[in-house]
């Protein structure tokens, strides 16, 4: 491989390597301190909260998932060396896309609405309870994400 083709790729996996850590991170915050916090709460101050919180992260946060996924690809098209774990990284930032849009988007559409529109639903805590429900899957999808990103940076014959 030209030495171009191995620095666009080591830039690839380095840009999806921190995209997939900023999205790693905020659900291990929820799932960790999150959802315990949330759980104390009363319903209108959890719908509130996260309401405007998905308000904003519906807004701001695809575009880490966009780097992770792009930057995972453009170095498995440039770096034979690392075609299992990029290919690995890719797979399970598409699976955490999948859940995220059959699971957790849905809520999060839900409860902005609910905020906007000065609503406090009774299922509310339901709502809730449904978007936490897939945080450990999406966290573990994440972990794998980056772990395969950090084998594909250290065998991409960048050095």
């Amino acid at each position: 491989m030209a030495p171009f083709e191995n620095v666009l790729a080591l830039c690839a996996l380095t840009a999806s390597a921190v995209a997939v850590a900023v999205v790693l991170g905020t659900d291990v915050f929820f799932t960790v301190v999150g959802r315990v916090g949330l759980a104390r709460t009363s319903v209108p101050s959890m719908l509130e909260t996260m309401g405007h919180l998905h308000e904003v992260a519906d807004r701001r946060m695809p575009i880490f998932g966009v780097v992770g996924i792009v930057g995972s690809l453009v170095a498995l098209l440039f770096d034979a060396g690392s075609r299992v774990a990029t290919g690995t990284a890719v797979t399970a930032q598409l699976v955490w896309l999948a859940i995220y849009l059959a699971r957790a988007k849905p809520v999060n559409a839900k409860m902005a609405d609910a905020v906007r529109k000065g609503l406090a639903p009774a299922d509310a805590r339901q709502w809730q309870s449904r978007w936490e429900s897939v945080l450990i899957p999406r966290s573990l999808l994440m972990t794998v994400a980056l772990l395969a990103l950090l084998l594909a940076i250290r065998t991409s014959g960048v050095h």
